[in-house]
Parts: C-alpha cells; sequence; structure tokens
C-alpha cells in the first residue's frame, strides 16, 4: 500500500459543532444594517467577469486531525508538499489552512481530472508518507462530476473518502490568476432530511442566477453526498469584502431554502488579514475559520 493511502486510510468523520442556520434571520444581519450600499459599490470594483464556463474539476477535501504538540512538525512539511506540487501540469490551486484552535489542518487543492487527482497523489506519496504519525485521524472528501468521480471509487474506498457529487450548473469564471492565493473561501455543510431533499436541490437554480453576475466570484457550485444527506458548496471569491458582499447578494434565496435543512456546518479559509475582517461575521453565523498559508499557490 503506497505511503500516502496508509496515511488516509486512517481517515474518520471528525463531527464539529453543529449551528443551526436556520435560526439566523438572515446571514447579513449587521452587514445589510451598517452598510445599505456595501454590496453595489464591492461589485462596482470587482474582478473581471472572466469567460464563464461549466466546472468540471475535482477537488480532494482533507481535514487532517493533528496530535497535540505536532502541529509545527506538521507545517514544516509543506514546503516539501508545494515543491512537489509546482512540477504538476493538472492542479489549478494548492494550498493548507490551519486552524489552530481546533488543531485542524486543511489542503484548498483543485484538479482538472480524476486522472489529474489520481496523479498527483502518487506525486506526493514519498512526502505525505512522515505526515501520517503527526496525526490521530483523518477526514477525506472527493468532489466532483459522477463520470469523474467513478474512476475514483476504487481510490475512494481504499482510502475511506465521501464522495460528494457536482452539480451540472456549476461554473467557474476562470478570473483565478497564477502566483500567490488570496483567495477567500466559504464551506458550507447543509444536513439535509430526505424529505426536503428535492426541494432543496431544486433551490440550486436560484443561486447559480443570484450568483453568475457577481464579479467578486470565483467559483460557485453545489455538490451532494445523497447517502448522508448532505449538500455542499464548492465557492470561492477575491477576498472578504467579496464574500460579504455575496451574501448579502443572496440573501433573498436564503429565504427559499429557510426550513429545508436541519444544520449546516460552517467554515471560512483565507489569509489571516482577510479573516480579520469576517470575525463579526464568523461570530454571528458560528463559521470556523482556518488561516490559508502565506504560501498557497494559484497555477491556473
Amino acid at each position: 500500500m503506497r505511503p500516502l493511502i496508509a496515511i488516509l486510510a486512517l481517515a474518520v468523520i471528525m463531527i464539529v459543532s453543529l449551528r443551526a442556520f436556520s435560526r439566523h434571520p438572515s446571514l447579513t444581519g449587521t452587514i445589510t444594517k451598517s452598510r445599505p450600499a456595501f454590496r453595489a459599490s464591492v461589485l462596482r470594483r470587482g474582478l473581471s467577469a472572466g469567460a464563464r464556463t461549466k466546472d468540471t474539476r475535482v477537488s480532494i477535501h482533507p481535514y487532517f486531525n493533528v496530535k497535540e504538540g505536532k502541529m509545527d512538525d506538521f507545517k514544516a512539511t509543506f514546503g516539501d508538499f508545494y515543491t512537489c506540487v509546482d512540477k504538476e501540469t493538472n492542479c489549478f490551486y494548492y494550498g493548507f489552512s490551519v486552524n489552530e484552535e481546533e488543531g485542524v489542518i486543511y489542503n484548498r487543492e483543485c484538479y482538472d481530472s480524476a486522472e489529474g487527482l489520481k496523479k498527483h497523489i502518487d506525486n506526493t506519496a514519498a512526502v505525505a508518507g512522515p505526515v501520517g504519525d503527526l496525526c490521530h485521524d483523518v477526514k477525506l472528501e472527493i468532489h466532483g462530476p459522477a463520470e469523474e468521480l467513478k474512476k475514483l471509487e476504487d481510490l475512494a474506498k481504499d482510502i475511506n473518502a465521501k464522495m460528494f457529487v457536482l452539480d451540472e450548473n456549476g461554473f467557474t469564471n476562470n478570473n483565478m490568476k497564477p502566483g500567490k492565493d488570496t483567495a477567500v473561501s466559504i464551506h458550507p455543510y447543509f444536513k439535509v432530511p430526505a424529505d426536503k431533499w428535492d426541494q432543496f436541490v431544486g433551490a440550486f437554480e436560484k443561486y447559480y442566477e443570484a450568483v453568475k453576475n457577481e464579479p467578486n466570484n470565483h467559483h460557485y457550485a453545489f455538490s451532494t453526498n445523497k447517502e448522508e444527506g448532505i449538500v455542499f458548496n464548492r465557492e470561492q471569491y477575491d477576498s472578504a469584502e467579496g464574500l460579504l458582499a455575496h451574501i448579502e447578494n443572496t440573501a433573498p434565496v436564503n429565504e427559499v431554502t429557510a426550513g429545508l435543512f436541519d444544520s449546516v456546518d460552517l467554515e471560512i479559509h483565507g489569509p489571516a488579514s482577510e479573516l480579520e475582517k469576517l470575525k463579526d461575521f464568523a461570530a454571528e453565523s458560528g463559521s470556523k475559520l482556518f488561516v490559508l498559508d502565506e504560501n498557497a499557490r494559484c497555477y491556473k
């Protein structure tokens, strides 16, 4: 068994504290009340719209639960991983993010295909080997189109990864610039009951319609694990302001999905300087904050 497979086979679900999204009348809260022109001003100075295309990429979402006292040792390996990935041609972005309080390290990474992900795993196997001794366990997910996930079924079984099928209407704006990755991503995990599943999925299109004209958005696509009743959204923005503008922009659609899920786990990943601007929102929404490593990369 390859070193990385041996590590990732330890994967178990790390249950993070759930906080009911629906208990908040609106996620915009003080944003809307204190800055009525906020969204308009951000959108005016936003990114170029880029060339919007269907998002068919594959992302793997590893959450490493690091042993006490081993956080610095794990961080010391980041450079070795970056060196390996710099040689890859199938990677879009790659960067570690850290929640020190919970002792969790995440890797925000995305590839052009199932084959691209497999090549990455082979390429980083030697570097990943020693990391296994630094972790209690690992939670793993793979998100991508159904046809790409089909090619990854054996791998998913080997590493105990949960599969999330990417919605066919998800899109990427192709407006990320190669170089240092300073983007902000929000990671919502909605727990949806079986009798509300179709209604929730039916609301996807309303979100897409609202988001497609947001110039600060990099990509936006729902992914689902129906077996576990979980809906995720793979979404990313150019900045804290871009994320806040998105939250205000989609507030009316949130009213459509209110009551269609039991709970939601929220995380925000981004540079420390951007997370500082999001502390109030994080406290209001119960979001966990993950600081993006300064050496995180965007390749294309």
